[in-house]
């Protein structure tokens, strides 16, 4: 099997709970580093591809270049066919890539909170893992689908799912550890979002720590649902 590339867009925002389900299906996986000039791969030599989170926006390409880049090598992966999982700047910049928008909301949203499938996500079985169950939501930005594409999945006001074909955008976080969320928060940036999104950093962090069992659980059942569907798909 040719290997599932991941796409890390900043070194605080790593493959957590996807590296684990990944490694636990013995999928083989690589890891490219785009903010550190990384190249990935011809699309023809992967067998899926990850687009992770990261801090900064899904339209500040002439402050990161490499986001235009990957915007196209995304495009170019879902008009092959080949299997894409974005995951909150992921998503934002899979739904960019295929004519959507993604744009500052008026408010972060910084939560453990459950989205809700529409009846068409709870027909698709990636978007069906995460239907109800909680998982961390941080983001400052929101997105339009494309053009012809209905939302999947809503939380707090905001869409939290799309599918065009193979690709697959999803806003919350299930790849996201209690560790990696206590550092997001900590302090910094990461710290003010969470502030201004009207959360208490600290008691979230507890709170996430304490749901872990649980968080873990709907992590699984999202990577597996969706390597379920990649390796059908070879």
């Amino acid at each position: 099997m040719k290997p599932v590339v991941v796409l890390q867009n900043e070194p605080e925002a790593p493959a957590g709970y996807l590296g684990d389900a990944l490694d636990r299906r013995g999928v083989p996986w690589t890891v490219v580093h785009m903010a550190a000039g990384d190249v990935p791969p011809a699309i023809d030599e992967v067998s899926a591809v990850v687009s992770l989170g990261g801090a900064m926006g899904a339209y500040e390409e002439a402050a990161f270049p490499f986001l235009a880049a990957q915007k196209r090598y995304l495009a170019a992966c879902t008009e092959a066919g080949i299997p894409v999982l974005g995951i909150c700047l992921g998503c934002q910049l899979l739904a960019d890539a295929l004519g959507g928008r993604t744009y500052r909301a008026e408010e972060a949203e910084v939560v453990l909170a459950a989205s809700d499938a529409t009846p068409a996500g709870a027909a698709d079985p990636v978007v069906a893992a995460l239907d109800g169950k909680r998982l961390i939501r941080f983001h400052q930005d929101t997105f339009d689908v494309p053009p012809g594409t209905e939302v999947l999945a809503y939380g707090g006001g905001f869409p939290q799912a799309f599918r065009v074909g193979a690709s697959l955008g999803i806003q919350p976080h299930p790849e996201v550890t209690p560790a990696i969320f206590a550092d997001w928060v900590g302090e910094g940036s990461g710290r003010d979002v969470a502030l201004r999104s009207g959360a208490d950093p600290d008691a979230l962090v507890d709170e996430v720590v304490a749901a872990e069992p649980e968080v873990a659980e709907t992590a699984a059942a999202v990577f597996d649902a969706w390597i379920d569907e990649i390796v059908g798909a070879r």
